[in-house]
């Protein structure tokens, strides 16, 4: 068969280009046409295909596939047609920028750790999985090694060794290759098998941004943003943190110790809280008779675990037999938690979870959970289905 051309191979900078259709093939997305030439890149190497237009006609994707690179359309080009393709620049250089800067990081990770990339994905975020651990100090210090990288400018190398000049490589490659490889070399930076599409400077990245590193498996995940991702991602942080600044009054370098204040005083306000809801529950059980009967209580605004001491109180000090606390939810749901010492609550609870559109559960002596239903409803269903005589406090 007739070797396929690869534009985007011989010149990754150009946009635009003229070619013929060769196979236009009906696929169940759309169509599936292959060129004679192209500049799209197929998807490959961790790197998504490329988008654009075929005269006017929309590329929403481009895979390699035995007979080449096909361009998934929505619509027919019959072969022998005369096209100019046109590609989505602007997404394409995005994708360079933050594959030119994953080698940069996956290199410099394998020269100073000796570790392996073993994953690689190129989504909204860059996710990239390495063999062995790696710590949040260790990640900021290679985050800094490679923007010391990008200071440098250098040359981003590709080149295609012949056998025995590979023998003698020492390059990254996730699987043994044969044949005729492709190597991306950044000096002193890295030196990797790969099939994407690459910037020809590493100036060109402009950023790399680390945002994270977590433990993955046996080793670690790291993720990463470059170009103008990780500037736009850098410019919401700082908006956010100048708004940040301005409603605790905190310089913008100061936010996070501000912050520890306010959690600190939240917390002794929420310990307040705490005790003058307990006093208002041992004023409100205190005063009540006592009763073997089911005791509803209505208290919206009330947390979970006021709604199980308010619950507990009347129960223990034999002011209910059973006790259910009812608490409206910010979108018109009801929270609810019953508990009772002398009956198991587990089949009325799915009995008022499938009449009242609920789901929860629990233990024989307390169940909670939520409601979606109308309030009327509610209240009459829960007289019916727990007890028909009770007191409704």
């Amino acid at each position: 068969m007739k070797e396929m051309g690869e534009l985007f191979y011989r010149d990754a900078y150009i946009r635009a280009f003229d070619a013929e259709v060769l196979s236009c093939t009906k696929t169940k997305n759309g169509y599936g046409i292959i060129l004679n030439d192209t500049a799209f890149y197929p998807e490959g190497g961790g790197q998504p295909g490329d988008h654009g237009r075929l005269n006017e006609i929309e590329v929403f994707d481009t895979k390699r596939t035995g007979d080449g690179v096909v361009h998934m359309t929505k619509q027919e080009i019959l072969p022998g047609t005369k096209v100019h393709g046109v590609i989505d620049w602007e997404r394409r250089f995005d994708l360079m920028q933050n594959h030119t800067g994953e080698h940069m990081v996956s290199g410099l990770i394998h020269r100073k750790y000796g570790y392996d990339n073993v994953g690689f994905h190129m989504g909204a975020v860059i996710l990239l999985d390495f063999s062995g651990e790696i710590t949040p100090e260790m990640m900021r210090q290679i985050e800094r090694e490679a923007n010391r990288r990008i200071w440098q400018n250098l040359e981003v190398e590709i080149t295609y060794p012949d056998e025995e000049e590979l023998q003698q490589l020492e390059y990254r490659s996730k699987k043994e290759l044969t044949g005729k490889v492709r190597i991306v070399n950044i000096p002193d930076t890295d030196i990797c098998a790969c099939c994407g599409t690459h910037l020809k400077r590493t100036g060109e990245v402009g950023l790399i941004h680390l945002l994270s590193v977590q433990k993955h498996g046996e080793g670690s995940r790291i993720e990463m943003l470059a170009g103008d991702r990780a500037l736009r991602y850098l410019e919401s942080v700082a908006d956010q943190n100048t708004e940040i600044s301005h409603l605790l009054s905190a310089k913008p370098l100061e936010t996070a110790k501000a912050v520890q204040r306010l959690s600190e005083q939240n917390g002794q306000l929420r310990h307040r809280a705490v005790q003058l809801a307990n006093s208002y529950t041992a004023y409100r059980v205190d005063a009540m008779k006592e009763s073997n009967e089911t005791v509803i209580f209505r208290e919206d605004g009330m947390d979970a675990d006021s709604m199980r001491y308010l619950a507990n109180a009347a129960v223990d000090q034999k002011k209910a037999g059973t006790a259910a606390v009812i608490c409206r939810g910010e979108d018109d749901s009801f929270r609810y938690l019953i508990i009772s010492r002398t009956r198991d609550l587990r089949p009325a609870g799915k009995k008022l979870n499938a009449l009242l559109n609920g789901k929860g559960g629990g233990r024989p002596e307390m169940i909670q959970g939520t409601w979606r239903t109308d309030e009327r409803i509610l209240t009459e269903t829960l007289k019916e289905v727990l007890e028909e005589n009770q007191v409704e406090q």
